[in-house]
């Protein structure tokens, strides 16, 4: 199988299995996990097994690196997940999995690294990492279990997409 189509059918797999890998991350409040958001349209959030994930409002288009090429996913999406070692970063489908009620705290407020013009999270071996002036943008990216998404915007502030790999 080429790369397309093994990236493909990993997406595919992704989408099959993450409604029955999220039931347990359902719980808007679960113990011994990280919340944060990243601005008033993101909502993070890191458990105690690594798994890392986004709420994200309004829904982006997701991008999957295919060689050179960014590869549009053919629907928007509102949330973003890494949960298991084996499967990429993919969307989700436990719509404010990743959002305590009234909202997550500001990333700056739980960060525990910091650098120029950067702040980050890490928690049970998940990193999640905001970059721009001022912790602003231009975009957030998370890594765990091997893997990766990103946030990105075109500029002026906007969130505009998400790079999954």
């Amino acid at each position: 199988m080429n790369s397309i189509g093994k990236k493909l059918s990993g997406m595919a797999a992704a989408a099959a299995v993450a409604p029955f890998v999220l039931v347990a991350a359902a719980n808007a409040d679960t113990p011994n996990t990280v919340y944060f958001n990243y601005g008033p349209e993101v909502n993070c959030a890191i458990t105690g097994d690594g798994t890392v994930g986004c709420d994200v409002a309004p829904s982006r288009i997701v991008a999957i690196p295919v060689g050179n090429a960014a590869v549009p996913v053919p629907f928007p999406v509102d949330q973003v997940v890494i949960d298991q070692p084996a499967l990429p970063a993919h969307p989700g489908f436990a719509r404010g999995a990743f959002t305590r009620p009234g909202g997550n705290p500001n990333m700056s407020d739980v960060k525990t690294g910091e650098g120029y013009a950067s702040i980050s999270v890490s928690h049970a071996g998940a990193t999640c990492v905001a970059t721009g002036g001022h912790y602003s943008g231009p975009g957030l990216s998370c890594t765990s279990k091997g893997h990766a998404f990103s946030l990105y915007s075109t500029g002026g502030g906007v969130r505009s997409g998400i790079i999954m790999s």
